[in-house]
């Protein structure tokens, strides 16, 4: 595959991940001739910002004319072509294979975010049996209640947290990908 090709097949994957995007591509592809930048605030119903950083990851598939309307680059008419190909002939019988690729791409995190992941699990339960052992000495040597109130609820903030770490570990919710992509950029 040309170089060329593998630049626009990630350009546009990448263009498309993202719902509010795919709606203004198919928002503009609808109006036949471009949209104005408060036509399409008014048609989506974004706020000013959102718009405009969608506006700004379309860059390349979208253009802005003489007369200020959006109008769709061959790239992106490229890309509205790619989404109508997609939603051809769709039908609950889909849903059996979506399940299992949705399952697939959640369940799978990268081994940074699984090394991360794993050294807060082992920090949380350090911290877990150092508290333990704080509330030991305590009750040898007679703390005040509030001691014991303070370890328990610190206790507990712990189990929290770990139960959280080990699901995350187990499920890959979206917030991990977020941290990784942040670590990574």
């Amino acid at each position: 595959m040309s170089d060329v090709k593998a630049e626009a097949e990630d350009t546009l994957v990448k263009a498309l991940d993202h719902r509010e995007r795919r709606s203004i591509l198919r928002t503009i592809d609808l109006s036949g001739n471009g949209l104005r930048y408060s036509d399409l605030l008014g048609e989506l119903g974004m706020s000013t910002g959102k718009l405009n950083y969608q506006l700004r990851q379309l860059e390349g598939l979208l253009e802005k004319t003489v007369e200020g309307k959006y109008v769709l680059t061959p790239l992106g008419k490229k890309a509205v072509a790619l989404l109508g190909y997609i939603d051809e002939g769709l039908d609950n019988t889909y849903d059996v294979y979506l399940n299992r690729a949705r399952s697939a791409q959640r369940s799978k995190l990268s081994p940074l975010a699984r090394s991360m992941l794993k050294g807060l699990v082992v920090f949380d339960v350090f911290i877990l049996l150092l508290w333990g052992y704080l509330g030991y000495i305590g009750l040898t040597e007679g703390a005040p209640t509030a001691v014991f109130i303070i370890i328990l609820a610190l206790l507990a903030l712990g189990v929290a947290a770990l139960f959280w770490l080990l699901r995350a570990l187990k499920e890959a919710p979206d917030i991990i990908e977020r941290w990784e992509q942040k670590i990574r950029s």
